[in-house]
């Protein structure tokens, strides 16, 4: 049994989706807003998202000029940079593209500011990006030799180096689907907005994309609570 478990804490249209055009209103901003105060009111010391996630919300696709670092050989081992944070921000960034400039959440992120990172990378990152995130005090853990990450292997290390036993997994859909593919995710709390996205451009909650593993997986439901606004709060529990 893992030492940790796995909250997958998410807002959808009425469709499933979980971005799109029809997704900048005064009613998806509003359950924005409940979505933050319940990732708050969980409490938990840390949360996963994947690297395009990150880029809209974070780094807003910042590019992180490597060239003043020398292309010299770093060993591909983990580098723990701060175990004693309140809160950790993990980024599933397997090829090192996030231009992270700082080693914790910046101001602009209000309700998560001062919370360190800690990125999962593939073995395939340059040694100039390592080199970078180690002169800022990022911390980094390898999962695998290529893109196609073991994130079990990456709890795992994460949940000994820093201490974790519950995790916020919280997209985008791509990255839900990995995780459930892997038989990473224990619960699902799920905010259900009153509107339709409606195109087919758009992320479902959850997405296989090209992983090899697609199983069928069921959830029980625990709970229903109605928001504010005509939005449904559910909370599943994995089917055993």
């Amino acid at each position: 049994m893992r030492p940790y478990k796995v909250l997958c804490h998410m807002a959808t249209s009425l469709d499933g989706k979980v971005n799109g055009k029809n997704f900048d209103t005064p009613t998806t901003h509003f359950f924005g807003e409940e979505y933050e105060n319940l990732h708050q009111k969980f409490n938990y010391k840390a949360w996963i998202c994947g690297r395009v996630t990150f880029e809209e919300q974070v780094t807003y696709g910042n590019q992180v000029d490597l060239s003043k670092y020398p292309d010299t050989d770093i060993p591909r081992e983990d580098f723990i940079a701060d175990t004693e944070a309140g809160a950790y921000a993990i980024a599933i960034d397997p090829s090192g593209k996030l231009g992270w400039e700082q080693a914790t959440i910046g101001d602009d992120y209000e309700d998560r500011s001062g919370e360190h990172i800690i990125t999962v990378l593939s073995e395939e990152v340059s040694n100039r990006y390592l080199a970078h995130l180690r002169a800022i005090g990022v911390s980094y853990i390898f999962a695998g030799k290529s893109k196609q990450l073991d994130l079990k292997l990456a709890l795992d290390k994460i949940s000994q180096h820093f201490r974790i036993t519950e995790f916020l997994l919280e997209g985008g859909g791509y990255i839900n689907g990995s995780f459930l593919s892997a038989g990473l995710v224990d619960e699902l709390s799920l905010i259900l907005m009153p509107l339709v996205e409606g195109t087919q451009q758009s992320v479902p909650l959850f997405a296989y994309g090209d992983n090899p593993f697609q199983p069928g997986v069921e959830f029980t439901l625990e709970k229903a609570e109605p928001l504010a606004n005509s939005g449904l709060l559910l909370h599943y529990r994995l089917k055993q």
